[in-house]
């Protein structure tokens, strides 16, 4: 029998993306994007679960841009998933931590042209075609 992966506890934190994103945001390059996206194929994510029911099943929350494309969201923890929402709506909001590999694929099931990480804390929005490239990459 396979065995059973382990599933995040709720109070994980994926440091080591944390640090690179904060890496890349002090200064900004291809190799500082590249090396934030092959961490985060190797940890978890918080996904944005928020209006999920058991008779919808999970549905993902995204972002739209101002030229009206969607956005995935992805967190670090679920502390920076409440970061995203005004205080007022931190008690309704619901997240799920997925593998890393599997929270970046969600950009390939739709018309996602990005994912952006920590959007309550950060503005490090990454291209879908980065993306796509670190999924390829195993």
């Amino acid at each position: 029998m396979a065995k059973r992966a382990v599933p995040f506890p709720r109070t994980y934190i994926n440091t080591a993306v944390r640090d690179a994103l904060a890496a890349f945001e002090a200064e900004p390059s291809v190799a500082g994007i590249q090396k934030v996206l092959s961490l985060a194929t190797t940890g978890g994510l918080v996904v944005d679960v928020t209006g999920s029911t058991p008779a919808s099943g999970p549905r993902v929350r995204t972002l739209t841009s101002t030229d009206g494309q969607l956005v995935l969201p992805l967190f670090t923890s679920l502390a920076e998933l409440g970061l995203a929402v005004p205080e007022a709506e931190r008690a309704e909001v619901q997240g799920t931590i997925l593998a890393g590999r599997d929270a970046l694929a969600i950009v390939q099931s739709a018309d996602i042209v990005a994912v952006q990480f920590d959007p309550g804390s950060r503005q490090v929005i990454v291209k879908r075609a980065f993306v796509d490239e670190a999924l390829a990459t195993r």
